[in-house]
């Protein structure tokens, strides 16, 4: 079997890492904030657990309680943008060139590495251009794996799922499939994906930022200093190192 995450495995993994996140400090913030913002998210990626577990602990300290709604990547966006969602658990940082009226929270909350994974065991770079375009499978509403795909001239092949990427992958449908690798947590992981090979070399790293509608400008600016101290106590590397925990369990 490949390794999907599905939203039931999500939603078991989230209770765990919230359940941890509730032990960190209390608020030590004042300010004037909804009690509640309505975060969208995406399922089948296990960072999304992390990145939950971090910002409800943010969120907390402010006295703001966050609830999260799975739903497609690019409605998503639009919600957010649109003000229907509060906002975005997180994007890389061109998502605001689209979607004007997201703001940004000025500090990094998670970063990543999109690799490629082949079929040649002895692959150690991008299959060479045959007189064709490459076909690269990728995660639908991955913006980081859509963007490089143009970029590099290759021929997009969305998949709602990295099990249904595995199999076009398999099956030669695609030469390589663009995946993301976020502070060491992967959809890849597992046993389904051992027979395979991830290039070492990422073909571009990026940067994931918590992103909010822009009425809540002020509360944005405050969460940019509670993840900073989130950072600083260690909070944020005991949480990654449980989500990577979970994961090695997983994948066994």
């Amino acid at each position: 079997m490949g390794v999907g995450f599905p939203r039931v495995l999500v939603n078991c993994l989230c209770c765990a890492l919230m359940a941890l996140a509730c032990c960190g400090a209390s608020s030590g913030y004042a300010g004037s904030y909804p009690e509640q913002v309505r975060i969208a998210v995406i399922d089948d990626v296990p960072s999304t657990v992390a990145g939950m577990a971090l910002l409800n602990e943010a969120y907390a300290r402010l006295g703001v309680d966050m609830q999260v709604l799975v739903l497609p990547s690019r409605r998503a966006l639009y919600l957010a943008d649109r003000g229907k969602l509060d906002g975005d658990l997180f994007r890389i940082t061109t998502v605001a060139e689209d979607y004007p009226n997201l703001q940004r929270v000025d500090y990094p909350l998670l970063q990543g590495g999109l690799y490629a994974v082949v079929l040649d065991p002895a692959a150690t770079d991008l299959p060479r251009h045959t007189g064709r375009r490459l076909n690269a499978t990728l995660r639908r509403g991955v913006l980081i794996a859509e963007q490089t795909a143009e970029t590099l001239g290759m021929y997009p092949l969305p998949a709602e799922s990295y099990e249904q990427m595995r199999r076009l992958l398999e099956y030669g449908r695609a030469d390589l499939a663009l995946v993301s690798d976020i502070e060491g947590l992967s959809p890849v992981s597992g046993p389904g994906w051992s027979h395979l090979n991830r290039l070492p070399e990422p073909v571009v790293r990026f940067t994931l930022y918590h992103y909010l509608n822009r009425r809540h400008a002020q509360l944005a600016a405050e969460l940019a200093v509670v993840l900073e101290q989130l950072e600083r106590e260690g909070f944020k590397a005991h949480i990654l190192q449980e989500a990577l925990s979970r994961q090695a369990g997983q994948a066994r």
